[in-house]
């Protein structure tokens, strides 16, 4: 069981939207998800930055299916975004796939541009599940 903290010494998360840490137990798996981006099964890229991230979260869920993780054991994400305004539409979605009071420690970086321009929003995580 992962145990979320945030110490009562530092300032609370905005509305819970992250842990400030999440420790893991002994002998646990460890999946390292590469940066998902918002391209669909098919390579098509969403215009709209909100469409993309959307697409950036299946793709997270459907990595950590494939290795037997779940939403729960996600432990850390940074977030890449070129727009630094999308922010509250990222916050939605959070809700969609993520379980209240399971929130990742997270890193939010607005940055200038992805790998390719057409890329608006790549997302990475790190989760852990006991063995």
């Amino acid at each position: 069981m992962l145990i979320r903290r945030n110490p009562e010494t530092v300032a609370a998360p905005p509305n819970g939207r992250y842990s400030h840490s999440v420790e893991t137990p002994e002998n646990s798996r460890w999946l390292h998800i590469a940066g998902q981006v918002g391209i669909k099964p098919d390579g098509t890229i969403p215009n709209t930055i909100e469409e993309q991230d959307d697409q950036v979260w299946k793709n997270t869920m459907l990595v950590l299916e494939n290795a037997g993780f779940g939403p729960d054991d996600i432990v850390k994400m940074t977030i890449y975004s070129t727009d630094p305004n999308c922010i509250d539409s990222h916050m939605e979605n959070r809700k969609k796939y993520l379980n209240e009071g399971k929130m990742p420690a997270t890193t939010w970086l607005n940055i200038s541009s992805l790998a390719t321009p057409a890329l608006l929003i790549e997302m990475e995580a790190v989760a852990a599940k006991k063995v």
